[in-house]
Parts: C-alpha cells; structure tokens; sequence
C-alpha cells in the first residue's frame, strides 16, 4: 500500500486556507495511487501548544475546538478521506468525552467510517497544565499491515513503543506538533525506538506560520526504518512523502519480543517496591519533623 505522509505548512488559526491546501495534496496523493494519507497534528488549525507561552490564551483555544466525536471537525475530516477515497490518519485532534478532553487521533476509511481511534497517552507538562487527560493504552489498527498509532509526546516514552511492538505492530505511524526549538531530537528518539523495536516509524510534523508569513514552529516529517535509521525526510513545505508499506516491512527485522514479558512483569513489581519504599521514607521524614 502507498503511503502519503503530508507534511503543511498551516497559517495560524486558519482553517479554511489550511484545508483547501490539503484538499489539494490528498488529490496530488491520491493521483500517485496512495491509499492512506496522513494528516499532522490539531490540523486544520496546527498544534501551536509549544509555541504559545500564554496559557490563558490556549485554554480558549481548546474550549473552542473541543468537541465530541463525531462533531463538525470530524465531519470536515470525513469529508477529506471520502473525497480523496483514501484513508485517513489525522491528529490529535481535541476531543470533549463528558468533562474530559483529550488529545485524539482519528483512522477514517474511504467510506468515510471512523474505524479507529487514539488518546495520546504520554502529555507534557504544557498538556497536563491546560486540562488534557491521558488515554489509557496504545492501538493497532489493521490495513494492508498492523500498524501501531502514536501521537506527539509518545515517542518520548520507550514503554508505548514496546508495547505495540508487542501487540504485532509492523510499522507505526505517529504524528509531532510544532516546536519553537531542538526539532532534531525528534529524529533521534524515532531512531532509537526503531532500533529497539525492530520497526520501521513514519513520523509526519508541521511548519505553522504567523499572519505574517514568518515560521513560528516546526517539527520534521521523515521515515526511519532498521537498515537505513532515516531512510525518507521531507525538506520543504507543503508536499507529500510516499513510501510503499511493502518495502518497509520487508526490509524490517522485527525483534521478538517473547522473553520480554517475564522481565517487564518483574520491572513492574520492582516499581510498586520502589514506591512502597518512597513512602515509607517520606512518612519517616514527616514524623521526625
């Protein structure tokens, strides 16, 4: 299956221009024969958390995008995947589950059917501050191959990484919002939970810009796979990075990952010791003071 990673440059707060720049590369993706197309975060507006250093002003932000699935973003996203008769892997977008909001990514079929969906599991400081909640696992979906979807800050954590390696992941697919700096450190984590997982990872970032043209943040859109580490990198703003899911399984040497399971039981029960410890260390201090 052709794979089209769509890496924008989105303008801040500007959904309708966003969105008909990506009408446009779903038509150019779907015209190379691609039959998944995947979208970059909180698009069509852009996910500007670490740009923004005014939390007031993201609150109102989420509280105005927020909303159930499905709702009038989804119906926008539907939309995309049914026109361009491609599925869809697009987000987080913010989702309003009862009081709670979270950072969901959405795998639409042509159809325009919801047929998975993702909470972000692993938030920044910056998600937790402004009132995100965490999902509770990673998912598989399944297409051609079983992929494993993360969003954003996942791929900071070696532990989401193995556990959908462990649940058969072939490939994952992940998306990174916009950063104000040290973008690179992303390819770096991607290559190593390829190295350790024996998984190739398609990563797809974001360039947003302000009313003024000028890029206020950034994050890359590459491929890493276990033979080449960065095997594709988009360099330049609006296009679109193919690559075929057939040639990045092949050449993936997945590692087995059987006798895991046994060391990763005792891991947990070694940390509820360790924090049974903290206690009763931290009760001791309380009581000698």
């Amino acid at each position: 299956m052709l794979i089209a990673l769509v890496h924008l440059r989105l303008k801040e707060l500007s959904r309708k221009h966003n969105l008909e720049k990506a009408k446009k590369l779903i038509r150019q993706a779907k015209d190379k024969g691609a039959k998944l197309v995947i979208l970059p975060s909180l698009f069509p507006s852009g996910n500007m958390f670490e740009i923004y250093d005014n939390d007031k002003k993201l609150r109102s932000f989420i509280k105005n995008l927020a909303e159930k699935i499905p709702g009038n973003n989804t119906d926008t996203l539907i939309n995309l995947a049914m026109d361009g008769e491609v599925h869809v892997i697009v987000g987080p977008i913010l989702e309003q589950a009862g009081p709670k909001i979270f950072l969901t990514s959405l795998i639409i079929s042509p159809q325009g059917e919801i047929i998975g969906k993702y909470r972000k599991t692993v938030l920044s400081d910056k998600d937790i501050r402004l009132g995100i909640s965490a999902g509770k696992e990673p998912v598989n979906v399944v297409l051609d191959r079983r992929y494993g979807i993360i969003a954003e800050d996942d791929i900071f954590s070696p532990e989401i990484s193995r556990l959908l390696a462990m649940g058969g992941s072939e490939i994952v697919i992940g998306t990174m919002k916009a950063l104000g700096k040290e973008q690179q450190v992303i390819k770096h984590l991607a290559i190593a939970r390829t190295i350790e997982n024996g998984i190739p990872y398609l990563i797809v970032g974001e360039s947003i810009e302000d009313e003024e043209g000028e890029i206020i943040g950034y994050s890359p859109t590459f491929i890493t796979s276990p033979d080449n580490l960065i095997s594709k990198e988009a360099e330049e703003d609006d296009s679109i990075l193919f690559v075929e899911s057939s040639i990045l399984t092949s050449s993936s040497k997945q590692t087995s990952l059987t006798y895991l399971e046994p060391i990763i039981n005792g891991l947990c029960k070694g940390v509820k010791k360790i924090k049974g410890e903290v206690k009763k260390r931290s009760a001791s201090t309380l009581e000698e003071e």
